[in-house]
């Protein structure tokens, strides 16, 4: 029985419009990955917004250029001294690419310097596959003997480097060799993942430094499935915050909890674990800032802004009111506090409060980001209520 005609019509119009939708979609990526060449020619120096056209170039499937543009940032965070941001973008990097040899060898020797040996040993062995299976013995070779001298079980290694390699004879190691780390791969040089003991990269400031640009207004907020946030928040990268806690607390040891570092580490690590979106850690680790009274504003407004991230905007109230009832504010203090306050409101469907907390930011600084824009467009809202 041959079905009605309308069923076919009705088919042919389905297929038309996925077609149809289909091709906006890709439309509308490409110019997305357009404007954001433009702003990255523009901001050279940009580091979020080189993940951002990153993210753009995954999403539009070109995987090759996308690892080009993540590589070039997880290097500028490890240039910087910062490495929990590099080793997320380095585990996006393998994710996308099991066998890159520069992202294996960065996370390598990152777990390694942080004494997480069994994690080490992991990306060791990627490195190792690689150059054995492409005949670069011995790149191969110096991999394994690298992995036989940190690897908790060591026994196992030993069997492979005799099977694979029937001439090598382990030399014994003095007892201070440890201490030591070598470089013998190629291209070992280009990675220096140690940070520079007199200078604890800022991230807070950096962060906000780059959110100011105004090329960045047209950029989607973070969240996409190929955001920067979901940049493989694992249990590998948990463990390396815990290591790098762990460090800054028995370096400054002697200098007492007033040490200054210690006091910067733990508020830049609450922003760091923001912008990885592990919220909950951020939430955990800013508690310890609160405790600071040259970090207590800092981390509110932080907190407050966490939570309503999370959907939780009775609690972002109420640590942004914390902080406007601090004493000693200062002008750029009381403005991002009553500005967050203000978008808070409005996540509370309070308009007339909003209103009023974005006036007196207005008041103070009519440029101050996007204030004129929530005014125009809540006095409006609110007028229609009333």
């Amino acid at each position: 029985m041959t079905p009605p005609s309308g069923i076919f019509n009705r088919l042919k119009q389905l297929l038309k419009s996925a077609a149809s939708g289909g091709r906006q979609r890709v439309s509308q990526e490409s110019a997305s990955l357009e404007t954001l060449r433009g702003q990255w020619q523009r901001n050279p120096g940009n580091i979020r917004l080189r993940i951002k056209l990153a993210d753009a170039m995954l999403a539009a499937d070109l995987q090759q250029e996308a690892v080009t543009e993540y590589l070039g940032a997880a290097r500028s965070y490890v240039e910087q001294g910062f490495a929990p941001m590099a080793i997320a973008i380095f585990k996006k990097i393998v994710k996308i690419n099991a066998d890159h040899i520069e992202a294996n060898l960065a996370l390598a020797r990152i777990y390694q310097r942080e004494n997480l040996f069994a994690d080490a040993v992991t990306y060791y062995q990627s490195v190792f596959h690689h150059h054995y299976t492409t005949d670069r013995r011995q790149e191969a070779f110096d991999i394994l003997e690298k992995i036989i001298e940190i690897a908790p079980d060591k026994e196992q290694f030993r069997r492979q480097m005799r099977e694979m390699f029937p001439d090598f004879r382990e030399v014994e190691k003095s007892a201070y060799s440890d201490l030591l780390v070598t470089n013998r791969t190629a291209g070992a040089e280009k990675l220096d993942i140690t940070p520079a003991d007199d200078d604890f990269f800022d991230l807070g400031a950096e962060l906000s430094a780059e959110l100011g640009e105004d090329d960045l207004a047209t950029i989607p907020d973070r969240g996409t499935e190929h955001a920067p946030a979901a940049l493989d928040a694992d249990i590998g990268v948990e463990r390396i915050f815990a290591a790098l806690k762990q460090t800054i607390r028995e370096g400054s040891a002697s200098a007492g909890d007033d040490d200054a570092d210690q006091q910067k580490f733990h508020y830049n690590l609450a922003v760091a674990y923001r912008e990885l979106g592990m919220n909950d850690q951020a939430i955990e680790e800013s508690q310890t800032s609160l405790d600071v009274p040259a970090y207590r504003i800092p981390a509110l407004l932080l907190r407050g802004q966490i939570f309503r991230e999370l959907g939780n905007f009775k609690e972002s109230l109420s640590q942004l009111q914390q902080g406007l009832r601090e004493r000693g504010l200062n002008r750029r203090d009381f403005l991002s506090l009553k500005y967050e306050l203000g978008i808070t409101l409005v996540g509370l469907n309070d308009a007339p409060r909003a209103v009023e907390a974005f006036r007196e930011v207005y008041s103070i600084d009519p440029a101050f980001r996007e204030v004129a824009a929530y005014i125009a467009e809540l006095d409006e809202g609110v007028e229609m209520i009333s």
